[in-house]
């Protein structure tokens, strides 16, 4: 196998298309449950179709380009997932095929080869989540063209302003789909100050296309009166470091586990036996340096899960190709190549199916929902958006946390002001509230409380109720 991807043939990349159809086929056929990310897409997705504005309507800290690509996901599959994870999957295709394709024209290995996009397209079926159409995945493309540029500029025979401008644009566009890829804009800075020999205003130009799309987002926001709101719900609430984990680290070394005993070797054999050219050498050593940013930018993801992992693939798949092209048996290499290959599908497939109970799913999962409503547009003041899976949410209180400010404070004007314009714009049918949050704003606000009705449940709009019973 790993001979036919030798070759350096665009067409050979149809077999690989084919081989990865196969290997993700059961995963398509039998569709698994959907993911917390993948919920909290919907959301975020069909609320923003609806038009609502985020951060002053939309509460919640979802990065803005992430919200839009969700209403676009919204607009084209609903809550299709099988949709969703071929679309993914096609996407992690094409990044595949970009990263082999940087690599042969940073001339990265000692011959031309389509090996790091067999060993990408192989290391995204660690997990079945990592299909995920999440923006994770639009973030990472942006942080693999910003690869790019960064290898560019390295490249001493091209430095141009409008690369290293469009680097700090591209990480810029990746914060704005996943706010935690900002720390690659330091990282990236301390490895063109080892490795180049650019000057102050080159590095402000990075800082300035870095800056760009925020300032102009931030602009816009002051101008329709919501800044407040941007900085608060976006920028401050994404600061909270470290994230939420939904797979426990244990979990993940395990589903892991054959790359990074690979990742282990290769680095051993590279810093022993390789035998590399100058420019070579400093690529290897750029891509380690990518590799421990990545690692710290793990650290602060908000959600910890097995998709979190694909910033240090290019890396990973980095050392894998010159660990392969050193064997000089080649049978050897095509014997790894299939330990590798039969290494990860197994345990995907192994802890997918629950065979493999050392790998527990149960936080990044959502399980079925213990309440009898469906169908229904629901209102839940409490972290439950298991609910939320069988319901649309009405109005549009999707971060918990945020929310959660919003009602232990009824004593201000702001607030009620705030519950009072979104009930009229989404009123739900069915207000979900086990600490009696809503009493208060309901004493406020008494035209809105007299279209309620309290039962056991929560709170009842009174016709749904008559219809229900």
């Amino acid at each position: 196998m790993l001979r036919y991807f030798r070759i350096n043939d665009p067409y050979r990349l149809l077999g690989l298309f084919g081989l990865m159809i196969l290997l993700s086929l059961p995963i398509f056929i039998d569709t698994p449950s959907a993911t917390f990310p993948e919920l909290k897409s919907f959301l975020v997705g069909e609320k923003v179709a609806e038009g609502f504005g985020l951060y002053h309507e939309v509460i919640d800290n979802t990065p803005p380009f992430a919200s839009w690509f969700y209403g676009s996901c919204d607009f084209l599959f609903g809550r299709s997932l099988t949709g969703r994870h071929i679309t993914a999957f096609l996407l992690l295709f094409t990044q595949s095929i970009f990263i082999g394709i940087i690599f042969i024209d940073k001339r990265a290995f000692p011959e031309n080869t389509y090996i790091p996009t067999l060993l990408f397209s192989l290391l995204t079926l660690v997990s079945f989540d990592v299909l995920g159409l999440t923006a994770d995945l639009a973030a990472f493309g942006f942080l693999l063209l910003a690869l790019n540029n960064l290898l560019t500029e390295i490249e001493f025979r091209v430095q141009r302003d409008e690369t290293i401008f469009n680097l700090g644009l591209f990480i810029s566009f990746a914060s704005l789909f996943n706010f935690s890829y900002i720390i690659f804009l330091p990282g990236i800075f301390f490895i063109l100050i080892i490795f180049t020999r650019n000057d102050l205003r080159k590095h402000l130009l990075m800082l300035a296309g870095f800056l760009m799309p925020h300032l102009i987002l931030c602009s816009i926001y002051y101008i329709n009166g919501h800044l407040y709101d941007l900085w608060s719900r976006f920028y401050l609430s994404n600061l909270a470091f470290p994230g939420e984990s939904l797979i426990s680290f244990r979990s993940l070394l395990i589903l892991a586990s054959v790359p990074i005993a690979y990742l282990l070797v290769s680095i051993v054999i590279l810093t022993r036996d390789a035998r590399l050219t100058k420019y070579q050498s400093q690529l290897l050593q750029t891509m380690f340096l990518w590799f421990v940013v990545g690692v710290v930018q793990i650290y602060f993801t908000s959600d910890l899960r097995p998709q979190s992992l694909l910033p240090l693939a290019p890396a990973v798949c980095f050392f894998f190709t010159h660990f392969l092209l050193l064997i000089r048996r080649r049978k050897f290499a095509e014997i790894n190549t299939w330990i590798l290959l039969i290494g990860i599908v197994s345990i995907f497939y192994l802890s997918r199916y629950g065979k493999l109970t050392s790998v527990n799913y149960d936080r990044l999962v959502v399980p079925a929902s213990s309440l009898t409503i469906n169908n229904k547009k629901v209102l839940v003041l409490d972290d439950q958006p298991v609910i939320f899976m069988h319901n649309t949410l009405s109005p549009p209180f999707i971060h918990w946390s945020l929310s959660e400010e919003i009602f232990d404070s009824p004593q201000f004007y702001e607030n009620v002001l705030l519950v009072n314009r979104l009930f009229e714009k989404d009123q739900p049918q069915i207000i979900v509230d086990p600490e009696n949050k809503m009493e208060k704003f309901f004493n406020r606000l008494p035209k809105l409380k007299s279209q309620y009705e309290k039962s056991s449940e929560g709170y009842w709009k009174q016709v749904e109720k008559s219809t229900s019973n």
